[in-house]
């Protein structure tokens, strides 16, 4: 077995010599380049797996070309057997590393702007179900279990014990097996029973039963989303669910963009602030449509849901942002990959939210006795009270 010695020595440069010769790999982990002896190769890795790609042609052979042989050429006119320099390579790492970047962010974009997008199942395919009647056990089985748990610690020289728990467990297994099944036929019947109470409190609005099956739908949301209230409007009649959604500040959106060179290759580009806040301003937006949608979806007799925005204001409390009721109706039926999620937040009833300056930053919302998030803020202090 060679001997084999890896060391460092510059940022994102590593040399192994050994038996073989001398290897040098350069690069990022992402794409790292491997020169030096042996075939070039270009390595990808994320997490525990690494992909390994040879570049260039295959070794040359040994014998002499035979008469009449003429190198082929690249279409750069090079010999096609040349491998690329170190400083190309490092040029393809580069890129790879750029692409790689683009791709993220481009990501971060999509996850933070397409949130209306997710369809969210009614509660009838969830709650209302009828649970099937459990099968019996064979009685053979329970048999076999009762004489295994009787003969437990009995020595198998203990011929007429174990023959007694035989004969026991024969005796025993019917009666057994008739129990544990109308055991389990009760427990199912009883969870049927709480789901029928569960979905026609839902389908009554009844607070408690909406505020918990809300909130329990709630739990995987990207944003940290609450259900505070729910009831009817004594003067409108509408059946309203409200949600309070705690929503990151302007650094969720990320300080540039995905773009392409004149060339056409993938670049990032710095973003103006006008642009950022934009960015910002539609992905609250589509996170206030998508929170939305998923407590009407849970809340099947509710009219409305009021949704209050708040973020982190620095000082260890919280700011609101936004503040808004979405009707079932204006939702219902419509082509969501065509709606601008912002301008449907700003058309909801009592919506409110306050941008400023030039680049229409979002601003925190005043907090007067009139204003839209006060009735909601009170519910949210309510709940937290309680």
């Amino acid at each position: 077995m060679g001997l084999s010695v890896g060391f460092k020595i510059a940022p994102g440069v590593r040399v192994r010599a050994s038996s073989r010769g001398v290897r040098t790999s350069i690069g990022p982990r992402a794409a790292r380049v491997h020169v030096g002896a042996g075939r070039t190769r270009i390595s990808s890795g994320a997490g525990p797996v690494t992909v390994s790609t040879a570049i260039g042609g295959r070794r040359r052979a040994t014998h002499p070309p035979s008469s009449g042989f003429s190198a082929r050429t690249s279409a750069a006119g090079s010999p096609r057997g040349r491998q690329p320099t170190v400083a190309q390579l490092q040029a393809q790492a580069r890129a790879a590393e750029r692409a790689q970047q683009v791709a993220d962010i481009a990501d971060v974009e999509r996850s933070l702007t397409m949130l209306h997008l997710t369809d969210f199942p009614q509660s009838a395919r969830q709650v209302l179900q009828v649970l099937p009647v459990p099968d019996p056990a064979s009685v053979e089985s329970v048999r076999r279990e009762l004489y295994r748990d009787a003969t437990a610690g009995v020595s198998v020289w203990k011929r007429a014990l174990r023959k007694q728990a035989k004969a026991w467990a024969a005796h025993q297994a019917p009666g057994e097996t008739q129990r544990r099944h109308t055991g389990r036929v009760i427990t199912t019947q009883l969870e049927q029973w709480h789901n029928d109470q569960r979905w026609q409190a839902l389908q009554a609005h009844d607070p408690h039963t909406v505020i918990e099956a809300v909130d329990d739908a709630f739990a995987d949301n990207a944003s940290d989303s609450t259900c505070v209230d729910a009831g009817s409007d004594s003067v409108t009649g509408a059946r309203y669910v409200t949600a309070v959604i705690t929503y990151g500040g302007l650094d969720l959106v990320p300080e540039h963009r995905p773009d392409t060179t004149p060339g056409g290759k993938p670049t990032l580009r710095k973003r103006t602030k006008t642009d950022r806040n934009a960015l910002y301003a539609t992905a609250l937006a589509s996170t206030v449509v998508a929170t939305a949608k998923e407590a009407l979806a849970v809340a099947t007799a509710a009219t409305e849901a009021r949704v209050l925005v708040v973020r982190p204001d620095g000082a260890g409390s919280v700011e609101p942002v936004y503040a808004g009721s979405l009707r079932r109706d204006v939702l219902a039926g419509r082509d969501w990959r065509s709606v601008d999620p912002l301008a449907l937040v700003m058309s909801a009833d009592n919506a409110e939210m306050v941008r400023k300056g030039s680049t229409r930053e979002v601003v925190p919302m005043s907090m007067s006795a009139d204003s839209a998030a006060w009735d909601i803020v009170n519910a949210w202090s309510r709940t937290y009270d309680s």
